[in-house]
């Protein structure tokens, strides 16, 4: 029996529609990722989909944000604007 590392690399990988997907890989504090993998488990959830969905929810999130702080902008420069033709 072959010892196997606990970690696979990209080579390792089996063939996947991940092949259409760009990697990113950025670094988090290991309590952090404990607790997502955890709740990736509880949740019935691989690791890497789980992580996809928290990015794409995070995603949303911060362009509705975005999107907001750019509507009150465009609303505060109108109500000035408005002000000062008066």
């Amino acid at each position: 029996m072959t010892e196997t590392s606990p970690t696979s690399t990209i080579d390792d990988m089996p063939p996947t529609d991940a092949q259409k997907m760009e990697r990113i890989d950025f670094a988090v504090p290991k309590p952090l990722l404990d607790e997502a993998i955890a709740m990736a488990k509880e949740d019935g959830f691989k690791p890497a989909e789980f992580f996809r969905q928290v990015w794409l929810d995070g995603l949303f999130a911060y362009a509705e944000k975005s999107n907001k702080v750019l509507v009150n902008r465009k609303l505060r420069r109108q109500a000035t604007e408005t002000d000062e033709s008066k």
